[in-house]
Protein backbone atom coordinates (compact mmCIF):
# COMPACT_ATOMS: atom_id res chain seq x y z
CA UNK A 1 0.00 0.00 0.00
CA UNK A 2 1.68 3.55 -1.02
CA UNK A 3 2.19 6.28 1.85
CA UNK A 4 0.01 8.40 -0.10
CA UNK A 5 -3.06 5.77 -0.09
CA UNK A 6 -2.45 5.43 3.90
CA UNK A 7 -2.23 9.25 4.07
CA UNK A 8 -6.17 8.91 3.04
CA UNK A 9 -7.21 6.47 5.60
CA UNK A 10 -5.46 8.79 8.40
CA UNK A 11 -7.34 12.00 7.25
CA UNK A 12 -10.70 9.51 6.94
CA UNK A 13 -10.03 8.56 10.57
CA UNK A 14 -9.46 11.93 11.61
CA UNK A 15 -12.80 13.75 10.10
CA UNK A 16 -14.87 10.82 11.88
CA UNK A 17 -12.92 10.82 14.70
CA UNK A 18 -13.51 7.39 15.08
CA UNK A 19 -12.51 5.93 19.20
CA UNK A 20 -9.32 4.87 17.87
CA UNK A 21 -8.20 4.09 21.44
CA UNK A 22 -10.35 1.51 21.55
CA UNK A 23 -8.32 -0.39 19.02
CA UNK A 24 -4.73 -0.21 20.26
CA UNK A 25 -2.08 -1.43 22.35
CA UNK A 26 -0.44 0.39 25.43
CA UNK A 27 1.60 3.59 25.48
CA UNK A 28 4.88 1.50 26.22
CA UNK A 29 5.48 -1.84 24.85
CA UNK A 30 8.34 -3.31 22.51
CA UNK A 31 6.73 -1.48 19.60
CA UNK A 32 7.15 1.68 21.24
CA UNK A 33 10.76 2.97 19.46
CA UNK A 34 8.71 2.08 16.32
CA UNK A 35 5.84 4.05 16.54
CA UNK A 36 8.12 7.29 17.66
CA UNK A 37 9.68 7.19 14.59
CA UNK A 38 6.55 7.06 12.90
CA UNK A 39 5.21 9.53 14.79
CA UNK A 40 8.26 12.06 14.39
CA UNK A 41 7.77 11.86 10.60
CA UNK A 42 3.64 12.61 10.77
CA UNK A 43 2.49 8.51 10.21
CA UNK A 44 0.26 7.46 12.56
CA UNK A 45 -3.62 7.12 13.46
CA UNK A 46 -4.39 8.65 16.95
CA UNK A 47 -6.40 10.94 18.95
CA UNK A 48 -8.72 13.38 16.36
CA UNK A 49 -6.18 15.98 16.65
CA UNK A 50 -3.07 13.94 16.70
CA UNK A 51 -2.02 16.02 19.86
CA UNK A 52 -2.84 13.47 22.93
CA UNK A 53 -1.52 10.04 22.83
CA UNK A 54 -2.67 7.24 24.69
CA UNK A 55 -1.90 4.14 23.28
CA UNK A 56 -0.17 2.53 20.04
CA UNK A 57 -1.95 2.15 16.88
CA UNK A 58 -1.62 1.88 13.13
CA UNK A 59 0.92 4.40 11.47
CA UNK A 60 1.38 4.30 8.06
CA UNK A 61 5.10 2.89 8.09
CA UNK A 62 6.31 -0.46 8.65
CA UNK A 63 4.77 -3.85 8.17
CA UNK A 64 1.22 -4.27 8.91
CA UNK A 65 2.46 -7.26 11.56
CA UNK A 66 3.92 -4.97 13.82
CA UNK A 67 0.61 -3.37 14.80
CA UNK A 68 -2.31 -4.19 16.17
CA UNK A 69 -4.96 -5.79 13.58
CA UNK A 70 -7.15 -3.16 13.50
CA UNK A 71 -10.01 -5.76 12.11
CA UNK A 72 -10.00 -8.21 14.78
CA UNK A 73 -9.41 -5.70 17.34
CA UNK A 74 -12.92 -4.06 16.09
CA UNK A 75 -14.10 -7.51 17.00
CA UNK A 76 -15.47 -8.49 20.43
CA UNK A 77 -12.60 -9.89 22.14
CA UNK A 78 -9.82 -10.87 24.91
CA UNK A 79 -5.96 -10.04 23.95
CA UNK A 80 -3.10 -11.33 26.38
CA UNK A 81 -0.07 -10.66 25.36
CA UNK A 82 3.55 -11.35 27.09
CA UNK A 83 6.81 -9.74 26.43
CA UNK A 84 10.41 -10.79 28.37
CA UNK A 85 13.15 -8.00 27.72
CA UNK A 86 16.71 -8.20 28.42
CA UNK A 87 18.96 -4.80 28.44
CA UNK A 88 22.80 -4.49 28.31
CA UNK A 89 24.80 -1.65 28.75
CA UNK A 90 28.50 -0.70 28.68
CA UNK A 91 27.39 1.74 31.46
CA UNK A 92 25.05 0.94 34.55
CA UNK A 93 21.70 0.79 35.22
CA UNK A 94 20.02 2.25 38.06
CA UNK A 95 20.11 -0.50 40.10
CA UNK A 96 24.61 -0.44 39.87
CA UNK A 97 24.31 -3.43 37.78
CA UNK A 98 25.18 -3.57 33.41
CA UNK A 99 21.64 -5.63 32.84
CA UNK A 100 18.71 -4.93 33.18
CA UNK A 101 15.24 -7.24 33.38
CA UNK A 102 11.74 -6.60 32.17
CA UNK A 103 8.14 -8.28 31.88
CA UNK A 104 5.17 -7.36 30.80
CA UNK A 105 1.76 -8.82 30.50
CA UNK A 106 -1.06 -7.13 28.93
CA UNK A 107 -4.57 -8.36 29.06
CA UNK A 108 -7.25 -5.90 27.04
CA UNK A 109 -11.10 -7.53 26.95
CA UNK A 110 -12.99 -5.55 24.32
CA UNK A 111 -16.97 -5.86 24.43
CA UNK A 112 -19.29 -3.82 22.35
CA UNK A 113 -18.17 -0.41 23.13
CA UNK A 114 -16.49 -1.16 26.61
CA UNK A 115 -13.15 -1.51 26.60
CA UNK A 116 -11.15 -3.18 30.18
CA UNK A 117 -7.09 -3.24 30.23
CA UNK A 118 -4.78 -4.53 32.96
CA UNK A 119 -1.12 -4.37 32.04
CA UNK A 120 1.21 -6.09 34.25
CA UNK A 121 4.74 -4.30 34.48
CA UNK A 122 7.83 -5.95 35.68
CA UNK A 123 11.40 -3.99 35.96
CA UNK A 124 14.69 -4.40 37.88
CA UNK A 125 14.94 -1.02 38.17
CA UNK A 126 12.54 -0.15 39.90
CA UNK A 127 14.02 -1.10 43.15
CA UNK A 128 16.49 1.30 43.16
CA UNK A 129 14.05 4.42 42.60
CA UNK A 130 13.34 6.28 45.69
CA UNK A 131 9.83 6.94 45.15
CA UNK A 132 9.13 3.41 44.56
CA UNK A 133 7.17 1.97 47.57
CA UNK A 134 6.60 -1.71 46.65
CA UNK A 135 8.86 -4.60 47.17
CA UNK A 136 12.17 -4.12 46.85
CA UNK A 137 13.79 -7.16 48.31
CA UNK A 138 13.10 -9.26 44.95
CA UNK A 139 15.31 -9.70 42.03
CA UNK A 140 12.99 -7.80 39.90
CA UNK A 141 9.73 -5.44 41.18
CA UNK A 142 6.41 -4.88 39.93
CA UNK A 143 3.36 -2.93 39.39
CA UNK A 144 0.25 -2.69 37.66
CA UNK A 145 1.27 0.06 35.23
CA UNK A 146 -2.45 0.25 33.60
CA UNK A 147 -6.03 -1.27 34.98
CA UNK A 148 -8.70 1.13 33.51
CA UNK A 149 -11.95 0.56 32.26
CA UNK A 150 -13.02 2.35 28.90
CA UNK A 151 -16.71 3.57 27.57
CA UNK A 152 -16.83 5.23 24.30
CA UNK A 153 -18.64 6.16 21.45
CA UNK A 154 -17.87 7.62 18.00
CA UNK A 155 -17.42 11.80 19.03
CA UNK A 156 -16.78 10.80 23.24
CA UNK A 157 -15.64 8.48 25.59
CA UNK A 158 -15.00 8.12 29.70
CA UNK A 159 -12.69 6.01 30.92
CA UNK A 160 -11.78 5.39 35.18
CA UNK A 161 -8.42 3.65 36.33
CA UNK A 162 -4.60 3.83 35.63
CA UNK A 163 -2.83 4.29 32.31
CA UNK A 164 0.38 5.84 30.65
CA UNK A 165 -0.72 8.89 28.59
CA UNK A 166 1.29 12.01 27.04
CA UNK A 167 -0.43 15.38 26.43
CA UNK A 168 1.29 17.01 23.28
CA UNK A 169 2.99 16.38 20.26
CA UNK A 170 4.72 13.91 20.77
CA UNK A 171 3.97 10.30 22.18
CA UNK A 172 7.17 9.60 24.43
CA UNK A 173 7.24 12.74 26.10
CA UNK A 174 5.43 16.06 27.51
CA UNK A 175 6.03 19.01 29.71
CA UNK A 176 2.80 19.10 31.37
CA UNK A 177 1.54 15.20 31.50
CA UNK A 178 3.30 12.96 30.32
CA UNK A 179 4.46 9.03 31.21
CA UNK A 180 7.24 9.70 33.29
CA UNK A 181 5.79 9.43 36.44
CA UNK A 182 4.41 6.38 37.81
CA UNK A 183 1.09 5.91 36.32
CA UNK A 184 -1.65 6.73 38.64
CA UNK A 185 -5.29 6.16 39.23
CA UNK A 186 -7.73 8.90 37.40
CA UNK A 187 -11.01 9.89 35.81
CA UNK A 188 -10.78 11.34 32.31
CA UNK A 189 -13.20 11.80 29.48
CA UNK A 190 -13.13 13.17 25.99
CA UNK A 191 -15.64 15.14 23.49
CA UNK A 192 -14.23 15.55 19.91
CA UNK A 193 -15.86 16.74 16.51
CA UNK A 194 -14.45 17.36 13.01
CA UNK A 195 -12.89 20.91 14.18
CA UNK A 196 -11.93 20.12 17.86
CA UNK A 197 -10.91 17.85 20.45
CA UNK A 198 -11.43 18.55 24.50
CA UNK A 199 -10.03 16.49 27.41
CA UNK A 200 -10.46 16.62 30.96
CA UNK A 201 -8.76 14.54 34.06
CA UNK A 202 -8.66 14.64 37.60
CA UNK A 203 -6.66 12.38 39.75
CA UNK A 204 -6.27 11.77 43.58
CA UNK A 205 -2.79 11.44 44.39
CA UNK A 206 -2.35 8.11 47.61
CA UNK A 207 -1.61 9.35 50.65
CA UNK A 208 1.49 6.96 51.73
CA UNK A 209 3.28 8.35 48.66
CA UNK A 210 2.79 12.07 49.77
CA UNK A 211 5.79 11.98 52.24
CA UNK A 212 8.22 12.10 49.03
CA UNK A 213 6.43 14.82 47.27
CA UNK A 214 5.87 17.05 50.54
CA UNK A 215 9.15 16.82 52.39
CA UNK A 216 7.91 14.03 54.55
CA UNK A 217 4.20 15.68 55.40
CA UNK A 218 0.95 13.28 54.98
CA UNK A 219 -1.11 15.65 52.61
CA UNK A 220 -4.01 14.71 50.28
CA UNK A 221 -2.68 15.85 47.18
CA UNK A 222 -5.07 16.34 44.06
CA UNK A 223 -4.07 16.64 39.91
CA UNK A 224 -6.38 18.52 37.47
CA UNK A 225 -5.86 19.32 33.82
CA UNK A 226 -8.25 20.04 30.59
CA UNK A 227 -7.05 20.90 27.24
CA UNK A 228 -9.07 22.27 23.92
CA UNK A 229 -7.24 21.75 20.09
CA UNK A 230 -8.87 23.02 17.28
CA UNK A 231 -8.92 20.74 14.00
CA UNK A 232 -7.71 22.69 10.84
CA UNK A 233 -8.85 19.84 8.68
CA UNK A 234 -5.51 17.42 8.00
CA UNK A 235 -2.90 20.51 7.88
CA UNK A 236 -2.87 21.54 11.27
CA UNK A 237 -4.20 21.38 14.99
CA UNK A 238 -3.95 23.94 18.19
CA UNK A 239 -4.79 24.35 20.94
CA UNK A 240 -3.55 25.16 25.40
CA UNK A 241 -3.66 22.91 28.18
CA UNK A 242 -4.16 24.08 31.61
CA UNK A 243 -2.62 21.51 34.66
CA UNK A 244 -2.51 22.05 38.13
CA UNK A 245 -1.44 20.18 41.65
CA UNK A 246 -2.44 21.20 45.06
CA UNK A 247 -2.54 19.75 47.81
CA UNK A 248 -5.75 19.96 50.85
CA UNK A 249 -5.13 19.32 54.99
CA UNK A 250 -8.87 17.82 54.62
CA UNK A 251 -11.91 18.13 53.06
CA UNK A 252 -12.77 17.68 49.31
CA UNK A 253 -10.67 19.24 46.63
CA UNK A 254 -12.03 22.63 44.74
CA UNK A 255 -14.48 22.17 42.82
CA UNK A 256 -13.74 25.23 40.72
CA UNK A 257 -10.20 23.02 40.15
CA UNK A 258 -12.54 19.83 39.14
CA UNK A 259 -15.04 22.16 36.76
CA UNK A 260 -14.28 21.38 33.03
CA UNK A 261 -14.37 24.80 32.35
CA UNK A 262 -12.58 26.56 34.99
CA UNK A 263 -9.76 28.34 34.19
CA UNK A 264 -6.98 27.73 36.43
CA UNK A 265 -4.96 30.40 35.37
CA UNK A 266 -8.01 32.87 37.13
CA UNK A 267 -7.65 31.04 40.23
CA UNK A 268 -4.07 30.85 40.92
CA UNK A 269 -3.24 34.28 40.12
CA UNK A 270 -6.00 35.81 41.98
CA UNK A 271 -5.35 33.01 45.23
CA UNK A 272 -8.56 32.53 45.27
CA UNK A 273 -7.91 29.28 47.42
CA UNK A 274 -5.35 30.95 49.09
CA UNK A 275 -8.57 32.98 50.69
CA UNK A 276 -9.81 30.28 52.11
CA UNK A 277 -7.12 29.35 54.10
CA UNK A 278 -6.54 26.47 51.94
CA UNK A 279 -3.09 26.91 50.27
CA UNK A 280 -2.64 27.79 45.96
CA UNK A 281 -2.19 25.08 43.76
CA UNK A 282 1.12 24.86 41.04
CA UNK A 283 -0.15 25.54 37.73
CA UNK A 284 1.20 24.99 33.95
CA UNK A 285 0.50 25.98 31.41
CA UNK A 286 1.50 24.77 27.82
CA UNK A 287 0.47 25.73 23.99
CA UNK A 288 0.86 22.72 21.67
CA UNK A 289 1.09 22.52 17.78
CA UNK A 290 1.38 20.02 15.01
CA UNK A 291 1.44 21.54 11.22
CA UNK A 292 1.77 20.53 8.03
CA UNK A 293 2.64 24.27 5.89
CA UNK A 294 0.75 23.70 2.84
CA UNK A 295 3.40 20.77 2.10
CA UNK A 296 1.92 16.99 3.23
CA UNK A 297 5.32 15.66 4.13
CA UNK A 298 6.58 18.25 6.10
CA UNK A 299 5.92 18.53 9.34
CA UNK A 300 6.04 21.34 12.17
CA UNK A 301 5.51 20.66 15.70
CA UNK A 302 6.01 22.07 19.21
CA UNK A 303 4.67 22.59 22.97
CA UNK A 304 5.78 25.66 25.19
CA UNK A 305 5.19 25.44 28.50
CA UNK A 306 4.92 27.65 31.15
CA UNK A 307 5.30 27.61 35.01
CA UNK A 308 5.56 30.37 37.47
CA UNK A 309 5.76 33.72 35.30
CA UNK A 310 5.81 37.34 36.71
CA UNK A 311 4.40 40.39 35.27
CA UNK A 312 4.20 43.11 37.74
CA UNK A 313 7.56 42.10 40.89
CA UNK A 314 4.50 42.95 43.61
CA UNK A 315 6.04 41.85 46.33
CA UNK A 316 9.70 40.03 47.18
CA UNK A 317 8.30 36.63 46.60
CA UNK A 318 7.32 37.37 42.86
CA UNK A 319 10.56 38.44 41.52
CA UNK A 320 12.26 35.00 40.90
CA UNK A 321 12.32 34.49 36.43
CA UNK A 322 9.81 33.26 34.51
CA UNK A 323 10.30 28.88 34.95
CA UNK A 324 8.82 28.45 31.15
CA UNK A 325 10.14 25.51 27.93
CA UNK A 326 10.13 24.82 24.60
CA UNK A 327 10.25 21.49 22.71
CA UNK A 328 10.27 22.27 19.31
CA UNK A 329 11.09 20.39 15.95
CA UNK A 330 10.83 19.92 12.33
CA UNK A 331 10.83 16.57 9.84
CA UNK A 332 10.83 15.93 6.33
CA UNK A 333 9.79 12.68 5.26
CA UNK A 334 10.71 10.98 2.07
CA UNK A 335 12.40 14.28 0.23
CA UNK A 336 13.85 11.39 -2.22
CA UNK A 337 10.97 9.58 -3.51
CA UNK A 338 12.83 6.96 -5.31
CA UNK A 339 14.35 5.64 -1.69
CA UNK A 340 12.40 3.06 0.93
CA UNK A 341 10.63 5.44 3.56
CA UNK A 342 13.07 7.89 5.50
CA UNK A 343 12.77 11.09 6.83
CA UNK A 344 15.17 13.87 8.25
CA UNK A 345 14.43 15.93 11.45
CA UNK A 346 15.69 18.94 13.78
CA UNK A 347 14.59 18.99 17.39
CA UNK A 348 15.00 21.69 20.08
CA UNK A 349 14.60 21.25 23.71
CA UNK A 350 15.14 23.93 26.69
CA UNK A 351 14.05 23.93 30.44
CA UNK A 352 14.68 26.42 32.51
CA UNK A 353 15.55 26.17 36.36
CA UNK A 354 13.34 25.61 38.96
CA UNK A 355 10.88 24.02 36.17
CA UNK A 356 8.31 22.15 38.10
CA UNK A 357 9.73 23.06 41.90
CA UNK A 358 8.24 25.79 44.06
CA UNK A 359 9.60 27.56 46.99
CA UNK A 360 9.42 25.23 50.98
CA UNK A 361 6.51 26.45 52.04
CA UNK A 362 4.60 25.15 49.15
CA UNK A 363 6.60 22.24 48.73
CA UNK A 364 5.41 20.98 52.10
CA UNK A 365 1.32 22.12 51.27
CA UNK A 366 2.00 19.09 48.20
CA UNK A 367 2.31 21.85 45.36
CA UNK A 368 5.76 20.40 43.80
CA UNK A 369 4.88 18.92 40.29
CA UNK A 370 6.06 15.71 41.23
CA UNK A 371 4.13 12.10 41.72
CA UNK A 372 6.41 9.43 43.91
CA UNK A 373 9.30 11.40 43.27
CA UNK A 374 8.87 11.76 39.44
CA UNK A 375 7.84 14.70 37.58
CA UNK A 376 4.36 14.65 36.15
CA UNK A 377 5.89 16.44 32.66
CA UNK A 378 9.27 15.87 31.94
CA UNK A 379 11.97 13.86 33.50
CA UNK A 380 15.04 16.78 33.87
CA UNK A 381 14.87 20.37 33.95
CA UNK A 382 18.22 23.34 33.86
CA UNK A 383 19.10 22.12 30.73
CA UNK A 384 18.83 22.01 26.88
CA UNK A 385 19.51 19.80 23.25
CA UNK A 386 19.67 20.43 19.78
CA UNK A 387 19.81 17.29 17.49
CA UNK A 388 19.55 16.58 13.54
CA UNK A 389 18.95 13.27 12.51
CA UNK A 390 18.32 11.10 9.30
CA UNK A 391 16.53 7.74 9.94
CA UNK A 392 15.73 4.89 7.53
CA UNK A 393 12.69 2.62 7.55
CA UNK A 394 12.27 -0.88 6.15
CA UNK A 395 8.74 -1.16 5.60
CA UNK A 396 9.14 -5.28 6.43
CA UNK A 397 11.80 -5.49 9.88
CA UNK A 398 13.79 -2.90 10.56
CA UNK A 399 14.81 0.91 11.06
CA UNK A 400 17.89 3.07 11.48
CA UNK A 401 18.36 6.37 12.69
CA UNK A 402 21.32 8.65 12.98
CA UNK A 403 21.72 11.96 14.62
CA UNK A 404 24.14 14.66 15.80
CA UNK A 405 23.67 17.09 18.51
CA UNK A 406 24.88 19.10 21.78
CA UNK A 407 23.17 18.67 25.01
CA UNK A 408 23.75 20.85 28.16
CA UNK A 409 22.73 19.96 31.72
CA UNK A 410 23.29 21.37 34.84
CA UNK A 411 22.64 20.20 38.77
CA UNK A 412 19.18 21.69 39.66
CA UNK A 413 16.79 18.51 39.25
CA UNK A 414 12.93 18.06 39.96
CA UNK A 415 13.65 17.16 44.31
CA UNK A 416 16.23 19.81 44.75
CA UNK A 417 14.63 22.49 47.25
CA UNK A 418 14.55 26.06 46.66
CA UNK A 419 17.59 28.52 47.84
CA UNK A 420 16.35 30.49 50.65
CA UNK A 421 18.37 33.98 51.41
CA UNK A 422 18.75 33.15 55.32
CA UNK A 423 19.59 37.33 56.16
CA UNK A 424 16.00 38.08 54.43
CA UNK A 425 13.90 34.70 54.60
CA UNK A 426 13.25 35.43 51.30
CA UNK A 427 13.90 33.69 47.64
CA UNK A 428 17.52 33.55 47.23
CA UNK A 429 16.93 33.21 43.73
CA UNK A 430 16.64 36.39 41.29
CA UNK A 431 17.87 35.87 38.13
CA UNK A 432 19.17 32.74 35.76
CA UNK A 433 22.19 32.73 34.09
CA UNK A 434 22.30 31.36 30.68
CA UNK A 435 23.42 27.74 30.58
CA UNK A 436 26.70 29.03 28.55
CA UNK A 437 27.65 31.05 31.08
CA UNK A 438 27.76 28.42 33.87
CA UNK A 439 31.36 27.23 33.54
CA UNK A 440 30.75 23.77 35.56
CA UNK A 441 27.55 22.89 33.06
CA UNK A 442 28.05 19.44 31.73
CA UNK A 443 28.22 19.79 28.25
CA UNK A 444 27.96 16.75 25.82
CA UNK A 445 28.40 16.42 22.25
CA UNK A 446 27.19 13.10 20.29
CA UNK A 447 26.92 11.25 17.18
CA UNK A 448 24.17 8.85 18.10
CA UNK A 449 23.51 5.51 15.51
CA UNK A 450 20.39 3.24 16.72
CA UNK A 451 18.75 -0.03 15.10
CA UNK A 452 15.70 -1.38 15.71
CA UNK A 453 14.22 -4.60 14.23
CA UNK A 454 12.01 -7.71 14.75
CA UNK A 455 11.23 -10.56 13.70
CA UNK A 456 7.31 -11.65 13.31
CA UNK A 457 5.51 -11.83 16.16
CA UNK A 458 8.01 -13.52 18.23
CA UNK A 459 11.03 -10.98 19.16
CA UNK A 460 12.59 -7.30 18.72
CA UNK A 461 16.30 -6.12 18.70
CA UNK A 462 17.68 -2.52 19.73
CA UNK A 463 20.97 -1.61 19.14
CA UNK A 464 22.42 1.80 20.25
CA UNK A 465 26.01 3.11 19.70
CA UNK A 466 26.37 6.62 21.73
CA UNK A 467 29.56 8.42 20.57
CA UNK A 468 29.58 10.90 23.25
CA UNK A 469 32.12 13.82 23.73
CA UNK A 470 31.50 14.74 27.81
CA UNK A 471 33.20 18.28 29.56
CA UNK A 472 32.71 18.89 32.84
CA UNK A 473 31.15 15.05 33.41
CA UNK A 474 28.78 15.02 36.31
CA UNK A 475 29.12 18.59 36.45
CA UNK A 476 33.01 18.76 38.03
CA UNK A 477 34.96 21.55 36.12
CA UNK A 478 37.38 19.70 33.70
CA UNK A 479 39.96 21.42 31.04
CA UNK A 480 38.28 19.78 28.06
CA UNK A 481 36.02 16.75 26.66
CA UNK A 482 36.69 12.88 27.15
CA UNK A 483 35.62 10.24 25.58
CA UNK A 484 32.73 8.50 26.85
CA UNK A 485 31.05 5.82 24.53
CA UNK A 486 27.66 4.29 25.47
CA UNK A 487 27.06 0.97 24.21
CA UNK A 488 23.38 -0.79 24.46
CA UNK A 489 21.42 -3.60 23.52
CA UNK A 490 17.68 -4.34 23.95
CA UNK A 491 16.37 -8.05 23.40
CA UNK A 492 12.72 -8.68 23.54
CA UNK A 493 10.70 -12.20 22.83
CA UNK A 494 6.82 -11.38 22.96
CA UNK A 495 3.92 -13.52 21.14
CA UNK A 496 0.33 -11.21 20.21
CA UNK A 497 -1.35 -14.22 19.37
CA UNK A 498 -3.03 -15.33 22.03
CA UNK A 499 -6.73 -13.79 20.73
CA UNK A 500 -9.83 -15.10 21.68
CA UNK A 501 -12.90 -13.38 19.75
CA UNK A 502 -16.18 -13.36 21.37
CA UNK A 503 -18.94 -14.94 19.27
Amino acid sequence: MSRYRHRLIYTAVLSCTCITALRAVPLENWRHPFYSLAAERGDFIQSPSGLFWDDLTYPAVFHSSLWPDTASYAADHWLLEPSLGLAASNSEFPTGKKTNLHFDLLSDVRYRNLTVRNALDVDQSYKSHPGYTWHKERIAAGRIEEAYAQYGRKRWFVRFGRMNRCWGPMPDRSFVLSNNPFSYDALEWQVAAPFFEFRHLIAAFPLHGSEIDTRGLQLNRYFCAHSLKFIFGKWAAAGVTETTVFGRKDGLPDFQYINPFSIYAVINTNQEAASWGQGTGNLMLSFDARVHPFIENVLLWGQVAIDDFQVDDASPLDQEPTHWGVDAGASWADPFPALPPHHVAIRYRYLSKWMYTVMEGNTLLGERYTYLGRSLGFESIDGDEIEVSATAIGRNWWAARWGVGVARQDTVTVATPWPIDPATGTLGYRTETPLSQRSHVETLIFARLTGHAYFRDYAALSVSFDNRFVRNKNNVINDGFEYDPVISITLTGHYSGIFVRFK
